[in-house]
């Protein structure tokens, strides 16, 4: 049996209604990553003023204790800002190169930005959930260690 015309109506609007609610969805989580990376450009901002503050005084180098508040809490945003970037790919039938950070649709096989490939896993990835390492440590007050300029760029 065929759907009426109006079943068919009906199926319209309640998917034009899904969609609606996944675009409104991406735009909080992209207004979110907004409002942290402003939030990392302070932190960076407020080392920049440790550091000068420092050579200004004389007082340079800085011990790392002084960098370890604004360095932690740009790790943590950093991470928020993965999280909500994979929930918005999830949502958009994308999906992000692990290489170059692009957003790309679900069902490519190759980056279109970097050409990169993308492999398919057949076994579950383990998420931990705990914050330890495999001995048992908590990561909390680990700190990455610093990079100069020329490595990063």
């Amino acid at each position: 049996m065929s759907l009426s015309f109006f079943d068919k109506f009906k199926t319209g609007v309640a998917e034009a209604g899904n969609k609606a609610k996944m675009v409104v969805e991406v735009n909080r989580l992209k207004m979110q990553n907004s409002s942290k990376q402003n939030e990392v450009n302070e932190q960076y901002q407020a080392i920049g003023k440790l550091v000068y503050a420092a050579a200004e005084q004389g007082s340079w180098p800085l011990p790392l204790e002084e960098f370890a508040a604004p360095i932690e809490r740009i790790v943590q945003l950093r991470m928020e800002i993965e999280q909500n970037l994979l929930q918005i790919a999830n949502l958009s039938d994308m999906k992000v190169c692990r290489s170059c950070g692009s957003s790309v649709p679900v069902n490519v096989r190759f980056c279109s930005s970097c050409g990169s490939t993308f492999e398919i896993s057949v076994d579950p990835i383990p998420v931990e959930e705990s914050g330890e390492d495999n001995n048992g440590e908590t990561n909390a007050g680990l700190l990455p260690e610093a990079k100069s300029e020329e490595e990063t760029s």
